[in-house]
């Protein structure tokens, strides 16, 4: 080996001093380096070879031949979270099942104030809505129209939901249009889109919080996106025989031939029979510890349009651990994540040069806790955390935690925590390095895994399975030069008991449960002194809440419309008392109470409660200004009705001061409210007399008594 590296310096320097400035040093160093022995000749020369490939590469000398491996680093579209409103929002496209906003394309109110909400999801037809969100609601429909839901959100009707399938032609939106004539037309189609439309119609302010709890909502929808390819079909390509699936490796040939444009006969059909071995290791079925099965690899994959082709294929390898290279006739050849035993060697005849790393993985790449994220069904397919895949020994030996992260657009969990165990079987290899071989080398070319012997004056580096993890073609020597990591025919054990884990804790978000009408205890007229005015007392029970607010309405019973009110600061307890604001006296009361909590939800309103407010047993005020005047054989008596609640009044005569001595001298005096009223009390002796006065209403029911006033009569 040390002559071969002898010769691969020469060349190298010929090279270096006739195409590729600036590497004298390097090569110096590697002259000193196989002088100094073969250790450091390796390494060195090594150096050179590297060197000399960025050199070549940029002289054009040198062709790549590369290798996409899964990479879960895509950025999910915008439209997995949230609703955009932007000038020019980018296509989105999605496979599997996945839930998706969409970019607004109208958002507009009509003359009547229905909010109009127009969005476009999807690029391409959609094979079958699984259901609709409002908000994070997950709502019902019964045709068009959202059901209430479990606290009257959204009920009664108000809000209704349309949509297209991304068929050319699409389907305009008649109600929508019917919305805003002029607007909206039939020739919006939305052809190939899916669209939606939200139209909510709007409500009194007071039940606006009841029936749009969190403002007017954004709409979502799940669903089974785009139909792909069988690649067991007759024929791959046509679209007639198309099915929606979840298996990654179909999702793959889909993007290769309907979004990058490849042609069938050329990159896939020469390599078939690796794309149908690859589709089939996506449908094995995988033990689950909860019993049944899932299957091995499926993806639920959003993207824009706007994102690169080789970011999009390398996240779609990544949700089944994936590989994929071109071969020597540019036909494509994929393999799923699981180990193959190879089928074809590497060593000593093949090698012109190596590079070898057995020492141990550096903490700089090491990784031995590497969190696991998927998208759930059971939280709203929203993306959340289950367990981390972990190696404890190493975290105890290394003293650290060196962390990852694993996010591919996968649908479970236990299939993230598959990823993450090869995943980080790979990194922490033992065994890694470079290899460069002479033309008979090309044969590792469309290999994933490979038997690899390296072996130096008897020494054996390394001799096992290997996978190739990158790879390009070298010039210099005819053959190729491929990057590998130690294979482990192992990685696909799987004890489901013992390494499937637990998924995201589900149930931790506590719905809001509908609030319990309040109950009315009791309810009290309180008319005032004169019965011009009135109020009602109500004791009522309710939840003993801090965050109350308390509202109390009240009409006439013979009437429709209520007036409401907030009652100020209200002590909280489990029975409150509120007091009405200024109601009709002499009338018949109806009376209802309902409560609103910190969060804005409105309780019903409580049963009603009829209450009189019939001054009929209110004791009229007593007359005023009341004076007697004494003369000859006769008493002159003045006062002032009352100005409210009375009927008559009433004239008693006593010889003492004393009330229980004296007499009623006068029927039922009938005067106006507030009137001035006279009396003559005639063919008197002369005494000193007293008087008193009392008012009555129309049940008798009489007043305080007012006197005496005294009158000497001569």
């Amino acid at each position: 080996m040390g002559k071969t590296l002898t010769n691969i310096a020469l060349i190298g320097a010929a090279i270096a001093v006739n195409v590729v400035p600036g590497v004298g040093q390097a090569i110096s160093g590697a002259i000193v380096g196989l002088g100094g022995g073969t250790f450091a000749a390796l390494g060195v020369a090594q150096t050179v070879v590297g060197a000399l490939q960025v050199g070549l590469t940029i002289a054009g000398i040198q062709a790549a031949t590369g290798i996409i491996m899964g990479s879960p680093s895509l950025p999910k579209p915008d439209t997995t979270s949230t609703a955009l409103k932007t000038s020019r929002p980018p296509r989105v496209s999605g496979y599997g099942i996945s839930r998706l906003y969409g970019a607004y394309i109208l958002f507009e109110t009509a003359t009547d104030g229905t909010a109009v909400d127009v969005y476009a999801i999807h690029d391409g037809q959609l094979t079958e809505i699984v259901r609709w969100y409002l908000a994070d609601d997950a709502v019902t429909l019964a045709g068009n129209i959202v059901q209430a839901g479990v606290d009257g959100r959204y009920g009664s009707g108000k809000l209704r939901l349309y949509w297209t399938t991304g068929l050319t032609p699409g389907s305009p939106f008649s109600a929508v249009t019917a919305k805003l004539p002029g607007i909206w037309t039939a020739n919006h189609r939305g052809d190939g889109v899916v669209l939606a439309a939200l139209l909510s119609t709007p409500v009194k302010s007071e039940d606006f919080l009841d029936i749009y709890p969190n403002g007017v909502p954004v709409a979502s929808m799940v669903a089974k996106w785009q139909k792909c390819p069988d690649l067991w079909a007759a024929d791959p390509t046509d679209e007639s025989q198309w099915t929606w699936t979840e298996n990654c490796i179909r999702h793959l040939a889909h993007y290769l031939l309907v979004r990058e444009g490849a042609d069938y006969a050329t990159k896939i059909a020469p390599t078939l029979a690796y794309w149908r071995a690859a589709q089939d290791v996506c449908d094995e079925d995988i033990a689950l510890k909860a019993g049944g099965t899932e299957k091995r690899w499926r993806s639920c994959l959003s993207h824009t349009h706007t994102q690169k082709h080789g970011d999009i294929k390398a996240a779609m390898l990544a949700t089944c651990d994936g590989w994929m290279a071109p071969r020597a006739d540019g036909a494509l050849v994929v393999y799923a994540g699981k180990y193959y035993a190879p089928t074809v060697s590497i060593g000593s005849d093949e090698i012109v040069a190596y590079e070898w790393n057995g020492v141990g993985v550096d903490d700089d790449e090491a990784v031995n806790y590497i969190t696991c994220s998927y998208v759930s069904a059971d939280h709203d397919y929203n993306t959340v955390e289950c367990d981390p895949w972990t190696d404890e020994d190493d975290i105890s030996r290394r003293g650290q935690e060196l962390t990852e992260s694993l996010d591919p657009q996968v649908p479970s969990w236990g299939q993230v925590r598959r990823l993450a165990k090869r995943r980080m079987q790979r990194a922490n290899a033992l065994y890694r390095g470079t290899v460069t071989t002479n033309v008979a080398g090309r044969k590792v070319r469309g290999q994933r895994y490979i038997n690899l012997h390296i072996e130096e004056a008897g020494s054996v580096f390394y001799s096992g399975p290997a996978e190739i993890t990158a790879i390009t073609r070298n010039m210099q020597t005819g053959g190729v030069t491929f990057s590998w990591v130690a294979a482990s025919p192992n990685i696909d054990a799987w004890n489901p008991a013992t390494e499937e884990g637990s998924p995201a804790a589900s149930g931790d978000r506590v719905a809001p449960q509908p609030l319990t009408a309040p109950a009315i205890t009791s309810a009290t007229p309180e008319l005032s002194a004169d019965g011009v005015t009135a109020q009602i007392r109500m004791i009522v029970s309710g939840p003993d809440r801090e965050d109350l607010t308390w509202f109390l309405r009240w009409k006439l019973s013979s009437e429709t419309i209520w007036n409401e009110a907030q009652n100020g600061d209200v002590d909280p307890g489990a029975s409150v008392e509120l007091l009405s604001t200024l109601v009709p006296t002499n009338s018949s009361i109806d009376v209802a109470v309902s409560y609103q909590v910190g969060d804005g939800r409105v309780s019903p309103w409580s049963a009603t409660e009829t209450v009189s407010t019939s001054t009929a047993t209110l004791a009229p005020l007593p007359p005023t200004d009341f004076s007697a005047i004494g003369g000859a054989g006769e008493a002159n008596l003045s006062w002032r009705n009352p100005s409210a609640t009375f009927a008559f009044i009433r004239v008693y005569r006593g010889p003492t001061a004393d009330f229980g001595d004296a007499s009623l001298i006068s029927g039922d005096i009938v005067g106006g409210l507030g009137e001035v009223m006279s009396l003559d009390d005639t063919g008197l002796s002369a005494s000193t007399y007293y008087y008193f006065l009392r008012s009555f209403n129309a049940s008798a029911i009489p007043s305080s008594v007012v006197g005496p006033q005294s009158a000497v009569v001569t």
